[in-house]
Parts: structure tokens; C-alpha cells; sequence
């Protein structure tokens, strides 16, 4: 199948990829943010925004974006897994640019996206309404594992105000408002806990009002994103194995010449373009059918960048297993990545009720 990749996206592609190799390669690197701790490079930010202007590439032309939708998003989330940049792309450039677009009023919109897309906001969103609660005007609960919460201006969330969904902005600084930042298995990714002790709700925005099916299905179409940085990921094992093993001589001959390992290289190819069919497939989606695309897309990428990672380390040998050797940090990367939003046996059970209702 073709799909409807535009001059605009293929110099996305090549922007981000330049920019994604430099910062890889030359810049501070996995390694770099593995050492300072953070899961977090705020230069690198600065530079993929405010120079090459990438956060608004799925907001609204009329808001100062590029209004290149999920495919646009899709391009530069490959690049990005390729590097495991530590940028809060998939958090602010995400579900929280479709949420604030899908709901919010005319003044939010108004407000936020401009800044979104000029790299001036940091955004985090986070379901909340299961977890907070609204008591006498005031909001208290928590939630962990928050993507890019500790580096967020704003942090967005879902409450339930009797039988209507909220989804509210918080400013990072707001009286009552805890984030604690904490590092996971993926050092690259920087995730964090936030607690709300009696926040006033005269201090949060009211973005909009959102049904809870609504918000689900927005919150599932998000997972595009990640798993179109699950084949960027991939892909750069593979680039990264095949040259390895094109390079490594073992009784007088490069180990790419040994059938097993062309076979499992070939293995780790067919892996990837499948998973990448799913990804783009959903990115391209009618309306009707981009819920269950993206659980598609979100269980076959994450499940194939943890066997490729794994794949990768062995077809390396020894060199593989070490800390100096950058693979170990994308099967970390793809570890965590399995795991997020729910793992791919509950994406499973998610389309199985999808497609069968009450008989799943």
C-alpha cells in the first residue's frame, strides 16, 4: 500500500534524521543523559523546536503549526526513537495537542497551541480521573509514572466533576502540586510521580469537557506516536547489527556471510516492515477505524522493538552486553516502551472487547 507521504514529510524526515544523528553521535547523546540523570536534554529541545520549528507539525495551520497530522508526527517519531533523544516530543506534541484540539474552548486553543508550537511549552498529560478526587472545591489524588512531567510547564489532566470529564491545566509552580522525578529502567525517557494536596480548583484552567469514551479513544489514538518511535528504534538495531556483522571476521570471513545470521538479519527486516505497515496504516486511518489501528500498531511495534533489541545484543557477541556499547540502551528503551500505556496482551484484550463486545 502507498501512503500519502507528501515533499513536506520526506524533508521533515531529512531534517530530524540530520538532527536526530548529530545529537546521537556528536551532541550529549544516550550516554550523556544516562550520566546526568535526568531523561531530559534541555538543549536538545530548544534546538528540534525553536530552530527547526517540529513541535507544531500536527497542530493547525492556524495556530502556528504545520497541520501535518498523525503522519507528520509519525516521521519525526521515528527519527527520534532512532536517536532516543531525550525530548519531551511524545508528551507535548501529542496526546496533549489533540486533547487541547478535540476540546478545548476557542481561548485555550488560542492560548496554548501558538506556544506548543513555537517550543515555548512543555506539556504533560496524564488520566487522572479515575485517580482524583474533587472535594469541597478542591483536587487530590495522585499519579505515577508521568512522561516528562518533571520537565513540564503544564501539566494536563483528566477529572471527573460529577458526570461530566474534565480536562484541566495545572502550571508546574501551582500551590499543592508535587512532582517527584524518578528514573526507570529507560534512563533516556524521564518520567516522573505527581501528587495533588488540595489544590484549589479556582487555580487550574478548565481547558474543556470531554466524554470519557471520547477521551479513551483520544488516549489510544496517541499510542501512533510511540510506537512510531518503536521503529525508528528497531530500525537503528538493525542498521547497527548489519554493520557489525559486516565488519567482524570469524574464520576468515565476515559473520553476515553465515546463513544463521542472514537469516535471523532477515528475520529482524520482515519484523520491522510489518510492524511499520501497521504503524503508517493507523497514522492514515479513517476516523471509524483509528482506535483499533493504533492498539494494532501500539502491540505489534512494541512487541517487535523488544525482540529486535534483544536480537541485536546477541547477534553482537560480547561487545553487546557492554556499557560502553550504546544497544543497551534500546533494549531499555524497548523494555519500557512495552510496557507504557499497557502492556500488548492488554492491547489485545482492548480490541478483543473492541471487535466482540460483551463475548470477549
Amino acid at each position: 500500500m502507498a501512503y500519502p507521504f507528501s515533499e513536506d514529510h520526506d524533508m521533515i524526515r531529512e531534517a530530524v534524521r540530520g538532527w536526530a544523528q548529530d545529537w546521537f553521535d556528536g551532541g550529549q547523546g544516550p550516554e550523556g543523559v544516562h550520566k546526568a540523570g535526568t531523561g531530559f536534554d534541555a538543549k536538545a529541545w530548544e534546538s528540534l523546536t525553536k530552530e527547526l520549528g517540529m513541535a507544531g507539525v500536527a497542530i493547525d495551520e492556524a495556530y502556528g503549526g504545520a497541520g501535518l497530522g498523525d503522519l507528520g508526527r509519525v516521521v519525526i517519531m521515528e527519527e527520534l526513537g532512532a536517536s532516543l533523544a531525550s525530548v519531551p516530543f511524545l508528551s507535548t506534541c501529542g496526546i496533549s495537542v489533540d486533547l487541547i484540539t478535540a476540546c478545548g474552548s476557542d481561548a485555550a486553543k488560542a492560548d496554548l497551541l501558538p506556544k506548543i508550537a513555537s517550543g515555548e511549552l512543555i506539556v504533560s498529560y496524564c488520566d487522572g480521573h479515575n485517580a482524583l478526587k474533587l472535594e469541597d472545591g478542591k483536587i487530590s489524588g495522585g499519579v505515577s509514572h508521568v512522561v516528562s512531567a518533571a520537565n513540564a510547564d503544564l501539566i494536563l489532566l483528566s477529572l471527573r466533576d460529577a458526570d461530566k470529564i474534565e480536562i484541566i491545566a495545572i502550571p508546574n509552580k501551582t500551590n499543592g502540586l508535587q512532582i517527584k522525578a524518578h528514573q526507570t529502567m529507560d534512563p533516556t525517557r524521564a518520567v516522573a510521580d505527581i501528587r495533588l494536596d488540595a489544590v484549589n480548583k479556582s487555580d487550574v484552567t478548565i481547558i474543556g469537557t470531554i466524554s470519557e469514551a471520547d477521551l479513551n479513544e483520544l488516549v489510544i489514538q496517541s499510542f501512533i506516536a510511540l510506537a512510531a518511535e518503536c521503529i525508528g528504534g528497531a530500525q537503528k538495531c538493525l542498521d547497527m547489527t548489519l554493520e557489525y556483522t559486516g565488519q567482524r571476521v570469524q574464520f576468515d570471513r565476515t559473520i553476515a556471510s553465515f546463513q544463521a545470521i542472514k537469516h535471523k538479519c532477515a528475520d529482524m527486516y520482515v519484523a520491522i516492515e510489518e510492524a511499520r505497515s501497521a504503524v503508517y496504516y493507523a497514522a492514515t486511518a479513517e476516523p471509524a477505524e483509528k482506535t483499533e489501528a493504533a492498539l494494532i500498531a501500539k502491540a505489534t511495534a512494541t512487541e517487535m522493538f523488544f525482540k529486535v533489541a534483544g536480537d541485536a545484543i546477541q547477534l553482537h557477541g560480547g561487545i553487546g552486553f557492554t556499557w560502553e556499547y550504546p544497544l543497551h540502551f534500546f533494549f531499555k528503551r524497548a523494555r519500557a516502551n512495552r510496557t507504557m500505556f499497557g502492556t500488548p496482551t492488554r492491547d489485545y484484550e482492548r480490541l478483543a472487547v473492541g471487535l466482540l463486545g460483551d463475548a470477549a
